[in-house]
């Protein structure tokens, strides 16, 4: 009898392997890949469309913001000029590479200089990236924004973002 009882959890064991082994690959992750023209082409010749995706940055961005409207509240202590948290809140915008933007408009007017507008909700405000076609690296670079409505020149020391999206295909 536990010969026959020992078989038997053998053969249960095989079994399970059997079932449960097969067709279980892993699961692929998904990554932060950058926009490019293959991607952008592969889309227009499917059912799919550009504004289905999620847009991110691929690294995070702080705009300083010159809104007349805010009157700024500060103090001088010590021989230091001090803001209050409040105003230095209202007068920057921080995006982080987990904001989602969405598709607002896609410019193709002319080769070379394909634009995207992404919008972003950032501390309850509208903010519009707009990322030009860089042929050279095949990605789309920051070069401008728009906040509330107001439009914004870039510039910075180091590189301005580029356009990512989610993927679980890995360009690394």
């Amino acid at each position: 009898m536990k010969k026959r009882n020992f078989i038997f959890v053998i053969f249960i064991c095989i079994l399970a392997s059997n079932v449960f082994g097969q067709g279980t690959t892993p699961a692929r992750q998904i990554h932060r890949i950058s926009v490019n023209w293959e991607i952008v082409n592969m889309l227009f010749k499917s059912d799919n469309n550009l504004s289905e995706l999620f847009y991110f940055l691929s690294s995070p961005l702080t705009i300083i913001i010159n809104d007349e409207n805010i009157n700024p509240t500060f103090n001088i202590n010590n021989g230091n000029l001090l803001f209050s948290d409040q105003y230095l809140d209202s007068m920057k915008v921080d995006l982080t590479v987990n904001h989602a933007g969405k598709l607002h408009i896609y410019n193709d007017t002319q080769a070379g200089s394909e634009i995207f507008e992404i919008i972003f909700t950032v501390q309850n405000k509208f903010v519009t990236l707009k990322f030009k076609r860089n042929t050279s690296e095949n990605c789309f670079d920051l070069f401008s924004a728009i906040i509330n409505g107001r439009p914004y020149t870039l510039s910075s020391e180091s590189n301005l973002p580029q356009l990512m999206i989610s993927s679980n295909f890995d360009l690394r």
